[in-house]
């Protein structure tokens, strides 16, 4: 076997006395004109193939202007760290290049380079040269090359004129070179092998001897025909193995079609039907270790499942034509579980309403309440259910509950984010320690008590024992209804009214209760006030363009250009349609205000026993700071004036008393 120059090099330095692998650097810095070549240096220092070697660019070469401003490759240049020291099987330096896809530096993929070949093949015919192209950057096959094949066959008479043309001319078509009759006896020969169960059909084929013939393709075939193999000859196959030269080697080159049984109908699951948790990176790298998503919610109408339909089998065919019966696939099954919908079909399961997936028993089912055995934490993640959530135990620290339904919590609520659609229920009380938010957006709370968090519903805050300390917003009634139920700290508002044993404390803590103002109308009058400053501000701004081109249309008719007045023209539409912006937004904010007036008519305090020093109460707008201890009042708004009258019962029955107190509307 002929060896490359790589070759040489690579059994040099292993034989060398004066070479160890401690001697050959682990690194290297190459400067070169091109970076393959940098790569060939890199390859020769480090006794390894070019493909073996990791490298890094340090700067991109240029080739300058007439040698001008050329500045050479700089790279930094590894062994790969998943190879041997030691070179082991190569064969010739085309090895690295049977790499179907390469790249450039530029990380652009590149055709793999391959050399182009000949071959010298001797027919009954004649004697024929057939060269093939190389690919990407591979070199043209030489004729010194054919000259060889020439001499091994034993072909010594032959067109020259006719070689050196195919060559020159680069013709890649089988090109007749001799008129030389092959010796009888040193043909190729051929042996064929079968398969026992008929499918494959094996060749080996030998060398000629000098000036024996080669085999073709079609007598190959022929060959296999003549055995009653009339099915899966691949010609492709059989070229390869000629063209090069697999002499020896067993190679199939004829296959039968495989027997293939038909796939059963299934269940195609369009969620997921097994819970197992699954933690999920945020844009900066994090893991919410919380979010288990073990909850599988769906909405009513959402496809839980499909149906597929079973697949007909393919038949097989032995090399001999002979066909093999394949099996049909059977049909499936799909059967409804509560809460879902199967089509007239058959085919398709949809949710009959909102809720999360329970798969039990090969059927899926769809339920309205998720219940939860123990305490919200760790081991459930947070909770996000498109039903009801039922919570037998605590909500730790740091979780989350949210539903679209109702929420019923058996045990406390720690400092933990708490929404529901529907009503909340806490059965234990909220200690929140002023991280607890409990967020009703159509219903009401009830809770044994309130301390330090956060609560904003829709409609009732009821509530057992007490509010300590907390911030608490409702829509409709505050209700502190226990024996010793008190209010104590913070500020509530409601849009109804508030009804407490006790308002305050001894201590005169400072609390502030507003009645009559439902908070989220409020909080939506702040916000189009906010977007009234922001208009009026652009508005201003536009006016003063406005007026400054108007002057200068004015003053400069003539140096005017169209670009400013279709900048005017656009302004003034702007000027327009904020004006109209601002009209809306007033509207709506009149609209609110007057809603917030009816309301008012509602807003009332009542204090069954004691209302204490340090209270702040707000109706419709007037305030009252309370200095001196009040018992059994109801607090109202009338005339601009805060009004203590004697305590109303829920239904509204005042008792005869005279007012203690009046105070003027700020």
């Amino acid at each position: 076997m002929k060896l490359n120059s790589l070759q040489k090099a690579l059994i040099a330095a292993e034989f060398d006395g004066n070479q160890n692998e401690s001697n050959v650097p682990s690194e290297l810095e190459v400067y070169a004109d091109s970076l393959s070549e940098a790569l060939k240096v890199a390859s020769d220092t480090l006794y390894c193939s070019i493909s073996d070697l990791e490298y890094e660019i340090v700067s991109k070469g240029k080739t300058g202007f007439i040698g001008i401003g050329r500045l050479p490759y700089q790279i930094i240049v590894r062994k790969s760290a998943n190879i041997d020291s030691k070179w082991t099987d190569l064969e010739d330096l085309s090895i690295e290049l049977d790499v179907k896809v390469q790249y450039n530096e530029f990380g652009e993929e590149v055709e793999a380079p391959k050399n182009g070949k000949c071959l010298i093949r001797v027919y009954n015919n004649g004697v024929f040269v057939i060269l093939y192209p190389p690919t990407g950057n591979g070199s043209e096959a030489s004729i010194e090359s054919a000259n060889e094949q020439l001499r091994r066959l034993s072909i010594l008479e032959y067109d020259k004129a006719a070689l050196q043309k195919a060559f020159t001319k680069k013709i890649y078509d089988p090109v007749k070179i001799s008129s030389f009759s092959p010796r009888p006896g040193a043909e190729s020969t051929l042996a064929i092998e079968i398969s026992n169960d008929e499918m494959e059909a094996s060749i080996t084929i030998t060398s000629p001897r000098p000036g024996g013939r080669h085999l073709t393709v079609k007598e190959i075939v022929h060959a296999l025909k003549k055995m009653g193999i009339v099915y899966g000859i691949s010609e492709e196959k059989i070229a390869d193995v000629l063209d090069n030269d697999k002499y020896n080697e067993l190679s199939v080159v004829a296959q039968g079609q495989q027997v293939v049984n038909g796939r059963d109908g299934f269940v195609d699951y369009k969620v997921k039907i097994e819970k197992t948790p699954e933690f999920k990176e945020d844009e900066a790298g994090k893991v919410d270790f919380f979010a288990k998503d073990l909850i599988e919610n769906v909405v009513q109408g959402q496809v839980l499942a499909e149906l597929l339909p079973p697949e007909k089998g393919v038949p097989g065919r032995t090399l001999f034509n002979k066909i093999l019966p394949a099996t049909d696939g059977k049909p499936g099954e799909m059967k409804p579980g509560k809460g879902t919908i199967l089509s007239e079909n058959g085919s398709t399961l949809i949710a009959e309403k909102n809720g999360q997936v329970v798969y039990l028993g090969g059927r899926i089912n769809v339920e309205d309440i998720y219940v939860i055995n123990g305490d919200v934490g760790l081991d459930t993640g947070n909770i996000m259910f498109l039903g009801s959530v039922t919570v037998r135990g605590s909500v730790v620290d740091n979780m989350e509950v949210k539903a679209a339904g109702n929420i019923e919590i058996a045990g406390s609520v720690q400092k933990s984010h708490i929404e529901a659609e529907g009503e909340i229920i806490v059965r234990q009380g909220i200690m929140g320690r002023d991280g607890a938010v409990i967020e009703s957006t159509t219903g009401s709370i009830f809770a044994k008590f309130v301390q330090n968090c956060k609560v904003n519903v829709e409609k009732d805050v009821v509530v057992a024992e007490g509010i300590m300390h907390s911030k608490v917003y409702a829509g409709g009634k505050i209700l502190c209804n226990g024996k010793r139920a008190q209010i104590v700290g913070g500020e509530i508002m409601a849009g109804d009214e508030i009804r407490v044993k006790q308002l305050g404390a001894q201590a005169s803590t400072p609390t502030l209760a507003v009645a009559g103002t439902n908070p989220k109308i409020l909080q939506q009058i702040q916000q189009l006030e906010a977007i009234e400053g922001q208009a009026k501000e652009k508005l201003e701004k536009i006016e003063q363009n406005i007026r400054t081109l108007t002057a200068q249309k004015s003053a400069q008719k003539e140096e005017f250009t169209a670009s400013k007045n279709e900048m005017l023209t656009k302004m003034i539409s702007a000027k327009e349609k904020l004006k109209d912006r601002l009209d809306e937004a007033e509207s709506e904010k009149k609209q609110l205000k007057e809603y917030l007036t009816i309301l008012a008519s509602s807003g009332k305090i009542h204090v069954e026993k004691t209302l204490y020093p340090g209270v702040k109460v707000i109706i419709n707008g007037a305030e009252f700071s309370v200095s001196d201890e009040y018992h059994n009042v109801t607090l109202i708004e009338e005339n601009g004036y805060i009004k203590i009258v004697p305590y109303q019962d829920e239904g509204n029955k005042m008792k005869k008393r005279k007012p203690q107190n009046m105070v003027r509307k700020k």
